[in-house]
């Protein structure tokens, strides 16, 4: 080493592909964009990555988040309207979300942020939490989903309770938990899991009108797409055949306009207190929803059997699987209809 010319860089002596595979495994593109800045061969092979892993910050507003307001406000017009619900909501709901800042400032950066990449194959995004997911007050309630979208939405199975615990030793604890959170009528059980459904497509909707605005600004065709939240309650899955369907119908010189579900048709599963012993927890008022296109209808029974699939990845994958596997076990589901919204 010539002590003239400083140490060596043994960056330099790497070929651009094994570089290139290290950025690959960095993921995180805030990191990846401040390595940009370090070299001029940094910057040349950054936007080369094809494994990009998103975190959208939290937004700076002062506004109060709509929480429980917004759950109870769900709750009141679910009573009021219980003939017929579901398009009632989502009408009056969708149009006051459509101007949520929040939003706004979630689009411009995380475009910002991907469009220092021009070969994304696989891509996550974590949203922040809004406040308004179940739980998210310090309740018991434990809510997980998961929707597949093409151009509109193919998919969603929700999964939900209103307790998720490590079981106790005695059956008589089961009984008590069950007395404590079970007191309420069909009714109001059916209220509350409809709300749990509608929250669901609402934020499955927005992310998917999201990801529109996003590819509407970028030529990325990524094989694989997830959009997450930091509270890990749901996920909206695309694979790269699912993506190509949704550029192609989209106008480029058209206005991105919000996601609309189809008419879908709904199986329900409810259990008022769902033992799980192979994972040793308990999961009261337990409740599996499966939302389907009314066109896909003929498929619904043959792809119930693997529904337990839908939860890979997650924190609690085996013990959701084995509560999926529990509650298709001989009960059969409730069946309800909804209009295109």
């Amino acid at each position: 080493m010539n002590e003239d010319q400083g140490p060596d860089d043994h960056f330099d002596r790497l070929s651009d592909e094994l570089v290139a595979l290290i950025f690959n495994k960095v993921l995180d593109a805030k990191s990846l964009c401040r390595c940009s800045v370090v070299s001029k061969r940094f910057a040349s092979l950054i936007p080369q990555t094809d494994n990009v892993s998103l975190i959208v910050p939290s937004s700076n507003s002062s506004k109060p988040k709509r929480g429980t307001f917004f759950i109870a406000f769900l709750k009141f017009l679910v009573g009021k309207f219980i003939t017929k619900p579901l398009q009632f909501l989502y009408q009056t709901v969708i149009p006051k979300l459509s101007v949520n800042s929040d939003e706004d400032e979630t689009y411009q950066f995380t475009t910002e942020v991907l469009r220092n990449f021009s070969d994304i194959k696989r891509l996550s995004i974590q949203l922040p939490c809004r406040g308004d997911e179940l739980g998210s007050k310090g309740t018991d309630y434990f809510l997980r989903w998961k929707a597949e979208f093409g151009r509109e939405l193919e998919s969603c199975v929700v999964l939900g309770a209103t307790s998720f615990h490590r079981s106790s030793s005695t059956p008589s604890s089961h009984k008590k938990h069950k007395q404590l959170h079970e007191p309420m009528s069909a009714t109001d059980e059916l209220k509350t899991r409809v709300v749990w459904m509608i929250q669901c497509l609402i934020a499955a909707s927005t992310r998917h009108w999201l990801l529109k605005q996003i590819i509407a600004d970028s030529p990325m065709n990524p094989q694989s797409v997830m959009i997450s939240d930091s509270s890990k309650q749901g996920r909206l899955i695309m694979g790269e055949e699912q993506f190509k369907e949704l550029r192609r119908s989209m106008n480029p010189t058209a206005p991105v306009e919000r996601t609309m579900v189809p008419a879908v048709r709904v199986k329900l599963w409810h259990v008022p207190v769902l033992e799980l012993p192979a994972s040793g927890l308990v999961m009261n008022g337990a409740t599996l929803i499966v939302i389907r296109p009314a066109e896909r209808t003929m498929k619904m029974e043959s792809e119930d059997e693997g529904l337990g699939d839908c939860f890979e990845g997650e924190e609690e994958e085996e013990a959701l699987r084995e509560a999926v596997r529990e509650m298709l076990k001989g009960k059969k589901p409730y069946k309800m209809e909804m209009d295109s919204l």
